[in-house]
């Protein structure tokens, strides 16, 4: 399947999730307010970076493989049998360590320790969320697109009518709950879809693998893991600067731009994933390497330019849709919100072609500098400029990663691509 016919595909999907998460933002906005929105992504980012120790980085790592050993089944299991391996250990760890500090993990979050059995019913959900990973990783590498897409989509709706209901009658702990009672939902919809599947058989992960599987899937995994866990530090770290800086409202403003700008990336974001990752996996000659770039920049960047410039000019609108007028503050952040998003597509596809070719040490340290440069920016430009200063921070902090993507590129690829 080309780029353009998953570009497509992809497109309804993220139509999907992008309409699931306005309403869920806007159903949030009106029950819980700006604070409580603030929360919601605090929770959120935890989980991702629980998930992240666990072992769902090794999604990505499954999904390059799968990919890359699409013709050997006995290879293709091998590295299935180490995944759940190196993961087993991890998510137990993990689970058992949230679970019993639920009571802290509450406080840090929340401000107080009444939600630690949300955080304890997420300590007892985590293989859910991996098993599922594992399912959608897997139809990835496959390229089964179209089941791949299905399941996402479904999954939204499903979600929305979950976190909906439970928002609108149980407040924030509704919402809370029903992010960890969707994955469950999740679960049946991925199973019914690939229960046929000569792959899905208990054997095929449970094959005798040896250290260089181990190796080679948690070095490509390390990579996610970075990402991850930077990612979800940064984002933790920049919503409690801003709640303690200024109020928990201006946070909840921030993480209402934030959410309308991660959400408008998802249609870059699922091509990327569901097409990119495993063509330039595959790809090893430069030429190739350089016309598949050449394309994704000449249909991805008008797209990322129109989302965000329409963005921009009916900001007011969209918050007054999307939230309330209680959120109006947040219309000062579109600018260079947008901006930066424009600049991080162009350097997510450099970036995308160093996570295929596995470089690990350029992959994670670019990801700790830029997440570390990211929260200091936000504090030395909010106290100059005030709350508004978060979303220049984020707009800078984009164009020195394209060019440091771009300087990688021209000394690894440009020329000879070395492996």
């Amino acid at each position: 399947m080309n780029l353009v016919k998953t570009s497509i595909l992809s497109a309804i999907a993220t139509l999907s999730r992008i309409i699931t998460g306005f309403v869920i933002n806007k159903i949030a906005a009106v029950y819980i307010g700006p604070s409580g929105l603030a929360y919601i992504g605090q929770f959120q980012n935890f989980i991702n970076l629980a998930l992240s120790l666990s072992g769902n980085a090794l999604s990505t790592a499954i999904t390059k493989y799968t990919a890359e050993y699409q013709d050997s089944k006995a290879e293709k299991h091998r590295i299935w049998s180490a995944a759940l391996k190196v993961t087993s250990p991890s998510w137990i760890l993990v689970s058992l360590l949230t679970f019993i500090f639920a009571g802290y993990l509450s406080v840090f979050l929340f401000d107080n320790d009444k939600y630690s059995y949300i955080i304890r019913i997420f300590s007892l959900s985590i293989p859910i969320y991996l098993f599922n990973g594992l399912i959608l990783a897997i139809l990835n590498g496959h390229r089964s697109v179209k089941k791949y897409i299905a399941i996402n989509i479904i999954s939204s709706f499903i979600g929305l009518s979950a976190v909906s209901l439970f928002t609108i009658f149980f407040a924030l702990d509704g919402a809370l709950v029903a992010y960890i009672l969707g994955q469950f939902i999740v679960l049946i919809i991925a199973f019914s879809y690939v229960r046929h599947e000569n792959w899905l058989k208990l054997e095929n992960f449970r094959k005798k693998c040896s250290s260089t599987e181990v190796r080679k899937i948690i070095s490509f995994a390390i990579i996610t893991f970075t990402t991850v866990t930077a990612s979800s530090v940064m984002l933790l770290s920049v919503r409690t600067y801003l709640t303690e800086t200024f109020s928990s409202d201006v946070a909840g403003y921030w993480q209402g731009v934030w959410s309308i700008s991660q959400i408008s990336l998802t249609l870059i974001t699922t091509s990327l994933s569901t097409y990119l990752l495993p063509t330039l996996s595959a790809i090893k000659e430069k030429i190739h390497i350089s016309n598949e770039l050449k394309k994704s920049y000449q249909l991805m960047m008008p797209v990322a330019i129109a989302i965000s410039l329409l963005a921009y000019i009916l900001r007011e609108p969209i918050i007054l849709i999307l939230f309330t007028e209680q959120f109006m503050p947040m219309k000062d952040l579109f600018a260079w919100q947008f901006i930066g998003n424009i600049i991080k597509v162009a350097a997510w596809l450099l970036g995308y072609l160093i996570v295929a070719k596995a470089m690990v040490k350029t992959v994670v340290s670019t990801e700790i500098i830029f997440a570390i440069l990211f929260i200091v920016l936000t504090k030395i430009l909010t106290d100059h400029l005030g709350f508004i200063g978060v979303t220049h921070a984020y707009a800078l902090n984009a164009l020195l990663h394209l060019i440091a993507m771009m300087i990688i590129y021209h000394r690894n690829f440009q020329d000879t691509y070395k492996g």
